[in-house]
């Protein structure tokens, strides 16, 4: 019995002859190129010995914890297990880690099963340089130094509620909890002078819900906000990604107003619920972990795309893999009724 392709080409050169136009007989071979089946590879290549892996963020006034894993090499991902999943197979349970404050307080920190993570009794504070060593049998050990940043300053000018027409969109993203709310924000930033700074601003829409039939409750919440403002601009974004706009960062620095106030809005839409309000964070953070950020936004709109290079995450662990960032941050809560 002829093949759906085998029909497919008859009826494809009775066509051509009937039309007698030779100049599309070449589309014919592209067609059966394409048609053709997939061809699977061996991996050639070296397989390196794995490396230790780190990712801490060091925030004032909250104890620093660390989560410390071997490299996952790409021929160790199954497919049918989630990164959550996986990721237990590959933390390091006898890894040995410590920090470093100011060249003279040593840590030791202990591994923590139920988390999954090492935790120390070290709680950052402002101006911090933090050392950090991390070794583990069979493995090269890794370092990895950060300083915590001043904390930013952030003064909310003005807040408008007003009406806009909810949405939904059905794309790459569901937004079920939005309201035909928005609440519109006025800010000022004001930057030391002198160095170069970097900040990541963080704009939460918080709805409290209560199902009564069922006695369940919990929050609607989303991290998405909107604003025409040049600072959030990222041109290298091209795509969207859940709900944020192509182009749109909420990661950025200062180059456009170093040692100077600056005023921006931004807009954030309610949630369904109770107790609704917005909760707007100006978060100092280190050049390591403003690179991190980066270089994890352009990962995500492109790693199911096999036609784009491939991204580079930033590190900062000397020897392995990972980022020791810190940040410290300034928070304002807004509420949608008086």
């Amino acid at each position: 019995m002829p093949s759906a392709n085998h029909a497919f080409i008859k009826l494809y050169l009775s066509v051509l002859t009937a039309m007698k136009i030779k100049f599309y007989v070449p589309i014919l071979s592209s067609i059966l190129f394409l048609a053709s089946c997939e061809k699977i590879i061996e991996f050639e290549g070296e397989i390196t010995n794995p490396k230790i892996t780190v990712n801490a963020v060091a925030t004032p006034d909250t104890v620093f914890v660390a989560g410390i894993s071997r490299e996952l090499f790409f021929m160790d991902v199954i497919p049918e297990k989630g990164w959550e999943s996986l990721y237990p197979d590959f933390v390091l349970e006898d890894a040995e880690a410590t920090i470093t404050v100011n060249g003279r307080e040593m840590y030791t920190m202990q591994y923590n099963p139920e988390n999954l993570n090492y935790v120390s009794t070290y709680i950052p504070a402002e101006g911090d340089e933090i050392l950090m060593n991390v070794s583990a049998p069979d493995l090269e050990p890794v370092q990895s130094r950060v300083v915590v940043p001043v904390k930013g300053e952030l003064e909310i000018l003005k807040k408008e509620v007003l009406y806009s027409e909810n949405y939904i969109v059905f794309d790459d993203w569901m937004d079920i909890a939005a309201l035909d709310t928005i609440m519109r924000i006025t800010a000022k930033i004001t930057d030391p002078p002198g160095e170069s700074n970097h900040y990541r601003l963080k704009v939460r829409s918080i709805g409290y819900y209560l199902d009564t039939s069922s006695g369940d409750d919990g929050y609607h919440m989303s991290d998405v906000f909107s604003s025409a403002d040049v600072i959030f601009k990222d041109e290298r974004l091209v795509k969207r990604y859940w709900g944020w706009p192509a182009g749109f960062s909420n990661v950025f620095d200062d180059h456009l107003f170093d040692g100077k106030e600056y005023t921006f809005t931004i807009e954030s839409r309610m949630r369904w619920g109770t107790d609704q309000h917005v909760v707007v964070e100006l978060q100092s953070i280190t050049r390591e972990l403003y690179n991190y950020l980066k270089s994890v936004m352009l990962y995500r709109i492109t790693d199911q795309d096999s036609y784009t290079e491939s991204i580079q995450i930033y590190s900062n662990v000397n020897g392995g893999y990972g980022i020791l960032g810190a940040l410290n941050g300034a928070k304002h809560i807004l509420y949608f009724n008086p």
